[in-house]
């Protein structure tokens, strides 16, 4: 198995991440649910809540009566979305898109779980302690942050090529039952939805990642550390794997970028920073 701990460390030495990496899982039925190790909630919750607050070091797994959004039931599989949803007729009533061939093609391109499941798990990644691997990894983050993910996929896979994104159902379908259904990374910019429900601040955004892919993400962001990073970062990088025992892991190069040489006129200034 993985050492999901170990993965988290190297993350947090690369980046300034506020926040855990959540590991999320579907749970096909009840078997599974009973031997996902976390906290069953009783109540009801937004999922983008329990994603927020797994950030923060809570354990949860949720079955269809604790979702406290419809919209998050729809795409991760547990309710199907109705024809009001698809057709994009709800959303056209209410305001979001102009008229209802734009909301149909909002709604058309908008992937929801295409399976019917018994419950999710959700867990920092330092505490998931299931048998099989998460299912995506999700990243809430600042746009820096998410930039340096973004080389990191980069450096093994090239451009992010299938990035898609409307302000929509950000947590639930944009970084998770998207990422799953396509099997490859997405970004959100959050939704009003999720940012009064959860709390998230005015700077942060939404990464889902498949599993699969994530632990050659953090390896791309390893290997790019020299080259995209400035000096002023590499210094709190080179800090961070030293105080967590890691500083075998990358030898940080001062005063050398992907970009030397250039730009003119500047170079001394931007060479330096």
């Amino acid at each position: 198995m993985p050492d999901y701990e170990a993965t988290t460390v190297l993350l947090e030495s690369l980046l300034q991440l506020r926040r855990k990496p959540v590991a999320f899982k579907f749970l096909m039925d009840e078997s599974e649910y009973n031997a996902f190790k976390a906290n069953q909630k009783t109540g009801m919750i937004a999922y983008c809540t329990a994603v927020s607050r797994a950030s923060f070091g809570d354990t949860y797994k949720l079955t269809a009566k604790n979702f406290a959004c419809s919209g998050a039931a729809r795409a991760l599989g547990f309710i199907d979305p109705g024809s009001d949803t698809l057709s994009g007729s709800r959303r056209v009533k209410n305001g979001s898109y102009k008229d209802l061939c734009i909301s149909r093609d909002v709604s058309r391109n908008m992937v929801y779980c295409r399976h019917k499941i018994f419950g999710i798990g959700l867990t920092p990644l330092d505490k998931y302690e299931y048998t099989v691997t998460p299912d995506i990894i999700l990243l809430i983050t600042d746009s820096y942050d998410a930039m340096r993910v973004i080389q990191g996929y980069a450096y093994h896979y090239g451009h992010a090529k299938n990035v898609r994104l409307a302000g929509m159902q950000a947590i639930c379908q944009e970084c998770t039952s998207y990422p799953f259904e396509t099997n490859d990374i997405n970004i959100s910019m959050m939704c009003p939805g999720t940012r009064m429900l959860a709390q998230w601040a005015r700077d942060e955004i939404g990464i889902g990642i498949p599993f699969n892919k994530f632990e050659a993400v953090v390896d791309g962001i390893l290997h790019t550390a020299n080259p995209f990073e400035r000096n002023d970062n590499k210094k709190i990088i080179e800090k961070k794997l030293k105080a967590n025992g890691l500083e075998d892991t990358l030898k940080i190069e001062y005063n050398k970028n992907y970009d030397d040489g250039g730009y003119k006129g500047i170079s001394e200034y931007i060479n330096h920073k």
